[in-house]
């Protein structure tokens, strides 16, 4: 009769450790399934990145190849008489390699490109912009020769010019950017440049 009462006991206190063990258990599962969340969260923040820069380079790009073949269409006379082309070839002239206002709202010298279907088709946020520096009459040794780098027109060279040289080409710098920036804007601009030879 004596032990009756401890069986009893030991059997609520076996119930008061299954409800520990059930709520320490509960909070494990929550944590793992925040943390889980947190993971997903964070995943789709960089996939949604990812696809925003893929989207601006393949507008910048555009804009290259609309600059691109706006040269190749036009003589060397018409382009430089288009207010938007810097004449770079011009001891005075200020040019940088990147425009100044690459990430800035003001447009001043950009070209909007307005294609048919481009921003409804990579859902852009705006019309991509190209930039064009004339840099002169540039022969083909003018930025593969031994002395310079492979990109020395982008940094200064003048090149050669000399009786005994290449045929010489009308030099472009294009700068393209996938879009105006705003302030209110959070798309990722992305700025390429090429160099285009001409007429």
């Amino acid at each position: 009769m004596k032990t009756q009462p401890i069986s009893v006991a030991i059997a609520a206190r076996q119930r008061g450790v299954a409800l520990i063990m059930a709520l320490i258990m509960l909070v494990v599962v929550t944590l793992v399934a925040l943390s889980g969340m947190r993971n997903t969260s964070l995943q789709e923040k960089l996939a949604g990145n990812l696809y925003d820069r893929a989207i601006a380079l393949q507008s910048a790009d555009f804009a290259l190849a609309a600059a691109e073949a706006w040269i190749l269409a036009n003589e060397r006379s018409a382009i430089l008489k288009d207010s938007r082309v810097v004449d770079c070839s011009q001891a005075s002239a200020n040019c940088p390699t990147i425009p100044t206002n690459a990430f800035a709202p003001n447009a001043n010298g950009w070209t909007s490109v307005t294609p048919t279907n481009f921003n409804e088709g990579v859902k852009a946020g705006s019309n991509p912009q190209y930039f064009i520096q004339y840099l002169g009459l540039k022969n083909s040794e003018a930025n593969t020769s031994t002395k310079e780098s492979v990109l020395s027109l982008q940094y200064g060279a003048t090149g050669g010019g000399g009786s005994n040289d290449s045929p010489q080409n009308a030099t472009y710098r294009v700068t393209a950017r996938s879009s105006q920036p705003t302030a209110n804007n959070d798309r990722a601009v992305a700025v390429v440049s090429s160099l285009i030879k001409g007429s």
